[in-house]
C-alpha cells in the first residue's frame, strides 16, 4: 500500500475515484511507484470484480498546478488537461499510448491503462535480436508520430505550440547557467557570464531551429517507452508534444541517460536508418536520399543539443530542486556531447560544432 502520512487519504480517495468508474469493483490495494524529475505521480492499483481490469495506473496530479504542461512551449490556452487532449489526437492516429479509463478532474487523479513495469531500457539491456527488433518498433513508431505533422489538428495542444528559436534560447540559457554543475557544486553561474559560451552555444542552437518541423513527443526515451505482456511498444509522457526539430527525439532514445549500454554507434545508425525510411514511407520527405550528409550531420547536432540540455536540466534540479541524484548521469551525458560534436567537426567539416566543443573543454575537464 501507499507508504506515507497520507495514505489512508489517499487510498481512500482513489478508492471513490475508481468506484465512478467501476462501481461494482473493489480496490485491493495501491503501490506507489519510483518518481523521476516530473511533479505527476503515479499509482498502481489493484482491482477485483466488477468488470474492472486487474490493475490500472492512477496518475496523480500536483495540487497546485493540475492541468498545465511541466514545460510548456508556448503561451497556449488550453480547455482540458494537455494528457487527455494529446491522448486522444495519438489514440486516433494509432500511437500505442495507454487508454483513459476515467478523469476525475476535481481529485487531480487520471485512471489509465497499465502498461506493465519493464521500460524498453531494461527489455533492450537483455540484448539479442528481441532487444534490436524492440529497438527498431520504437524508432519506427517515432517516426508514426513524426508523421503526424501530415494531419494537424487545430484542436490538439500539440499543434499550437512549436520548440522554437525562443524556446531554444531559453533552454540554452540553463545549460550556460546549471550545466556546468559538478558533485561540490553549490550555485549556478550568473546569465550572460560567459559570452564565449553563449554564442557557441547559440550557433548550436540556430542549427537545430533549422531543421525541418514533424510533431513530437518532446521526451522519447528508453524510460518514457514501455513493453506491454504482449511484447508491444507503448508509448507514456507524451503531454509536452508539439512540433519541433526532426531528429530531436531520435536523439533523446539513442543518447538519454545511460542509453550507450544497449545502443553502441551500429545500433544508432541502424535507428536512424529505421526512422527514415519510415518517415520517408510515411510522406515526410524531409530529408532525401541525397540529403544523406545532411541526415547525418543534423542528427548529430540533435544529439549535442539534447545532451546539453539534459545536462543544464540535471544541474537545475541538482541546485535547484535538491535532486542531486541526477548528477550521477553527468559523465555519460558529457561523453555523448564530445561525441557528437568530435564526429561533427571531424566527419562533416563543421567548423561550429569544433568551435564549440574547444570551449566546452576549456569549461569543464567533462568535455575534454
Amino acid at each position: 500500500m501507499i507508504a506515507s502520512d497520507g495514505a489512508t487519504r489517499e487510498a481512500d480517495l482513489l478508492a471513490r475515484v475508481a468506484a465512478r468508474v467501476w462501481p461494482a469493483a473493489t480496490l485491493a490495494g495501491a503501490t506507489a511507484l519510483a518518481g523521476d524529475a516530473s511533479s505527476r505521480r503515479y499509482v498502481r492499483l489493484a482491482l477485483e470484480g466488477g468488470g474492472a481490469p486487474k490493475t490500472a495506473m492512477a496518475m496523480v496530479l500536483p495540487a497546485d498546478s493540475p492541468g498545465a504542461s511541466e514545460e510548456i512551449a508556448a503561451e497556449v490556452e488550453v480547455e482540458e488537461l494537455p494528457f487527455l487532449d494529446v491522448q486522444r489526437f495519438l489514440a486516433r492516429h494509432g500511437i500505442p499510448v495507454p487508454e483513459v479509463y476515467g478523469f476525475a478532474e476535481s481529485d487531480g487523479v487520471l485512471l489509465l491503462e497499465d502498461v506493465g513495469d519493464v521500460p524498453l531500457a531494461d527489455a533492450a539491456l537483455r540484448g539479442g535480436a528481441e532487444a534490436r527488433a524492440l529497438l527498431a518498433e520504437a524508432s519506427a513508431t517515432l517516426a508514426h508520430l513524426a508523421s503526424l505533422v501530415r494531419e494537424p489538428d487545430p484542436a490538439c495542444v500539440a499543434f499550437r505550440g512549436t520548440y522554437d528559436r525562443a524556446l531554444i534560447g531559453r533552454e540554452l540559457e540553463v545549460v550556460a547557467t546549471h550545466g556546468f554543475t559538478g558533485e561540490g557544486a553549490t550555485a549556478p553561474r550568473a546569465p550572460g557570464a560567459d559570452p564565449e559560451l553563449d554564442a557557441a552555444l547559440a550557433r548550436l542552437g540556430d542549427a537545430l531551429a533549422a531543421q525541418p518541423l514533424v510533431l513530437m513527443h518532446r521526451d522519447y526515451h528508453a524510460w518514457n517507452l514501455h513493453v506491454d505482456p504482449r511484447g508491444r511498444i507503448r508509448v507514456i509522457d507524451f503531454q509536452d508534444a508539439l512540433l519541433g526539430p526532426a531528429l530531436y527525439d531520435l536523439a533523446t532514445l539513442c543518447t538519454d541517460r545511460d542509453s550507450d549500454r544497449f545502443v553502441d554507434q551500429e545500433t544508432e545508425a541502424a535507428l536512424l536508418a529505421r526512422w527514415h525510411a519510415e518517415t520517408e514511407r510515411r510522406g515526410i520527405r524531409a530529408y532525401a536520399d541525397a540529403d544523406a550528409e545532411r541526415l547525418a550531420a543534423d542528427y548529430l547536432r540533435a544529439v549535442a543539443y539534447r545532451t546539453l540540455r539534459v545536462l543544464g536540466r540535471f544541474g537545475f534540479l541538482a541546485l535547484e530542486k535538491g535532486k542531486r541524484g541526477y548528477l550521477r548521469h553527468v559523465p555519460r551525458m558529457a561523453r555523448q556531447t564530445r561525441r557528437a560534436l568530435a564526429a561533427l567537426g571531424e566527419r562533416h567539416g563543421d567548423a561550429d560544432a569544433r568551435a564549440l566543443l574547444v570551449v566546452l573543454a576549456s569549461r569543464s575537464d567533462l568535455f575534454a
